[in-house]
């Protein structure tokens, strides 16, 4: 019988780890789980089940990536919990300063940013920022106006916060707002008021999608920041709210969230879709339905945890994205 090495013309590599970026169709023998992988590139997103959350909750905020998570705050009722992903299971980190809930965050797990929220009493809506260092989080510069609903991008020293909603007057905001790891300063205002909208991208090239208006229909629409301004982009397939979104402002990602049924009917969604920097396409379906869920990481590596299934159910569950071209790594044998 041909050994490998006599088909493939190489033998397979014994290795202590995995690669970082394997070859599609390379195979390997990895020493520390004793198994028989191999690495195949993949044609099409795909989420998988990843490690639940320590603290049921809602309305919380995410930063960081797919193996250095943060997820923050939230309700039950207001927390100031925080819980850091490694990549497989949540642990316990620093407690914020102020709880609270529909709050907006940015940056990573050892330099995120909270960003406003309501906490839960009159007159409801914060300004509070807060920034973490990996264990504990300090007071920043407070937002130039206190809101909540509203969405972050960016990182802890050029973030961004715009949209959001104010209780009292009632209104939706499209204001825009800068921080340069001291103050807020004013940006450029948005096209569209909203709230329950995602956001994504960086202080320059940032990225608004989805939510809604005064509580009317859900919103498809896209716009784009470039450090000055908002821009109209591309038009999503499924207009929704209440949903996660991560990456860049030419590789988004959207998913979840809650899109009203004509008849009465509130489905949670399970649709993924993917931006190029001009249009939105399909993306790999969740595992799970839901909404009010929170979102962190890339394109290629996206991270989804907490959210509503609905009739009453909230879950705790945590799904990772692999998206198009990135590399999955399949166990073929373990001894």
């Amino acid at each position: 019988m041909a050994e490998y090495s006599q088909i493939k013309g190489s033998k397979i590599k014994i290795l202590a780890s995995d690669p970082s970026d394997p070859a599609s169709g390379q195979i390997w023998y990895n020493t520390t789980s004793n198994s028989l992988k191999y690495g195949q590139t993949n044609t099409t997103g795909t989420w998988a089940s990843g490690g639940n959350m320590g603290t049921l909750r809602r309305y919380l905020a995410g930063a960081g990536t797919q193996t250095a998570g943060l997820g923050f705050g939230g309700y039950a009722p207001a927390l100031a919990l925080t819980e850091e992903y490694d990549g497989s299971s949540w642990t316990a980190g620093g407690n914020l300063g102020t709880a609270r809930y529909f709050l907006a965050g940015a940056g990573t797990q050892t330099a995120g940013l909270a960003i406003g929220g309501n906490v839960g009493f009159a007159p409801y809506q914060s300004a509070a920022t807060e920034e973490y260092n990996g264990s504990s989080w300090t007071a920043g510069g407070n937002l130039g106006t206190a809101r909540y609903w509203h969405a972050g991008a960016g990182t802890q020293t050029a973030g961004l916060g715009f949209g959001g909603y104010i209780y009292g007057p009632n209104v939706d905001q499209n204001l825009t707002e800068e921080y340069d790891g001291t103050s807020w300063t004013a940006g450029g205002t948005m096209g569209t008021a909203r709230k329950f909208h995602a956001g994504a991208g960086t202080q320059t090239a940032g990225i608004a999608f989805a939510g809604q208006t005064n509580y009317g229909p859900s919103l498809d629409i896209t716009e784009e920041y470039n450090g000055t301004s908002w821009t109209a982009g591309g038009t999503m397939s499924q207009a929704r709210y209440w949903l996660a979104g991560a990456g860049i402002q030419t590789a988004a990602l959207g998913f979840g969230g809650y899109s009203p049924i004509p008849g009465g009917a509130t489905p949670a969604l399970a649709l993924t879709e993917e931006y190029d920097g001009s249009s939105w396409t399909a993306g790999g379906t969740m595992s799970q339905a839901r909404y009010r869920l929170e979102g962190a990481g890339t394109q290629t590596a996206g991270l989804a945890f907490i959210g509503y299934t609905g009739s009453g159910s909230y879950t705790a569950a945590t799904e990772e994205y692999t998206g198009p071209g990135a590399t999955i790594i399949t166990e073929i044998l373990s001894s």
